[in-house]
């Protein structure tokens, strides 16, 4: 009879989509099953990975899987934005490294949905090298204002601060800056506020 442990983690793994979207899952919910379970929770995962599942790669990242590693690295190239992000910062917490940001980084330079170029910038905070403190200043003048608002929060906190840029008045004033993308004088007045932004943020950082 399966565990107490185990329906848990099927429910946050397995269970219904739309839960999982709207409420999040548990990731630590499989480094409660041991034995036999944990083995097969690990080889459920690997499997769920290989077929595009964002979760299977946090699972994983969970119990410090070094079999999903291979396929992790195969599959690195060639899946999802969502995906891309988990398997890189799975990859790097596996192998203690922070040689993956730059897939992270790749998302957040050049994927065209805003909602997963925000997700990149919230993740980066994670691995605080000097190459993503220099991407996510970039990202302080990205064309949506949520990724240019995560991109702030991701330095404050970085930088020992709480990250709530709206405490910070004159700086969340230009980063709210709206244009209109048909007029040029628009989009460039626009870019001048971010690029004040990210010189004032440089400023509290000193």
């Amino acid at each position: 009879m399966p565990s107490r442990q185990w329906e848990y983690f099927m429910d946050n793994f397995f269970g219904d989509p739309y839960m999982m979207w709207h409420d999040g899952i548990d990731p630590k919910s499989v480094c409660l099953l041991e034995g036999a379970e944990r083995d097969q929770a690990e080889a459920m995962l690997i499997e769920s990975l290989e077929t595009g599942s964002h979760y299977a790669a946090m699972g994983l990242r969970e119990l410090r899987s070094e079999k999903a590693i291979p396929v992790m690295k195969r599959l690195l190239a060639h899946v999802s934005a969502d995906l891309k992000i988990e398997i890189a910062i799975a990859l790097n917490t596996i192998e203690k490294t922070t040689e993956y940001n730059s897939h992270i980084i790749e998302v957040l330079q050049q994927y065209p949905s805003p909602y997963v170029r925000l997700n990149a910038a919230q993740k980066l905070r994670q691995f605080p090298t000097l190459e993503v403190i220099l991407a996510l200043f970039e990202a302080v003048s990205d064309v949506d204002y949520l990724v240019r608002n995560h991109a702030c929060e991701s330095l404050l906190y970085i930088h020992g601060l709480k990250p709530s840029i709206s405490e910070h008045r004159e700086i969340f004033s230009l980063i709210i800056t709206e244009f209109d993308s048909q007029d040029d004088s628009s989009i460039k007045s626009a870019m001048e506020k971010y690029t004040k932004a990210a010189d004032m943020l440089r400023l509290l950082f000193k």
